[in-house]
């Protein structure tokens, strides 16, 4: 049975985790550790996607002449992050989870971030639907 395509919109996108340019590192790990994700986006004031700190991102920041309190998410954060439009093909999204390996990916309308959506959501979506494979 093939899954009648979707895109990213028309499925529920969890509420976005995010932290601010120039947020310290030491807030960034303190997120990330109190809500158990492995990365978080980083959004400029104007909410638009700018990049991600991942917990390897923290982790090479650590033996550095800096404590994490001095170092800003805009020095260690990934860029570009990978974004998802509204628009994306939820068969599109897996691919991007294959080849990437993240977890969760942003979710943004016209650059600004309004959600995110992970692989435990693309899963639960394909079941709801019935099995069987993308259209």
């Amino acid at each position: 049975m093939k899954v009648k395509s979707q895109e990213v919109g028309q499925i529920r996108l969890r509420k976005p985790h995010f932290v601010r340019e120039y947020d310290s590192a030491f807030d960034i790990a303190a997120e990330l550790l109190d809500n158990g994700h492995a990365a978080i986006q980083v959004v400029s004031r104007e909410g638009r996607v700018v990049g991600m700190v991942s917990e390897q991102d923290l982790l090479r920041a650590l033996p550095g002449p800096r404590r994490l309190e001095e170092i800003k998410a805009k020095e260690i954060m990934t860029r570009p992050s990978i974004l998802l439009e509204e628009e994306t093909p939820l068969a599109d999204v897996s691919k991007i989870f294959e080849d990437s390996h993240l977890r969760q990916l942003p979710v943004v309308r016209e650059g600004i971030l309004i959600g995110t959506i992970t692989r435990h959501d693309l899963l639960r979506t394909w079941l709801d639907w019935g099995m069987g494979e993308w259209e």
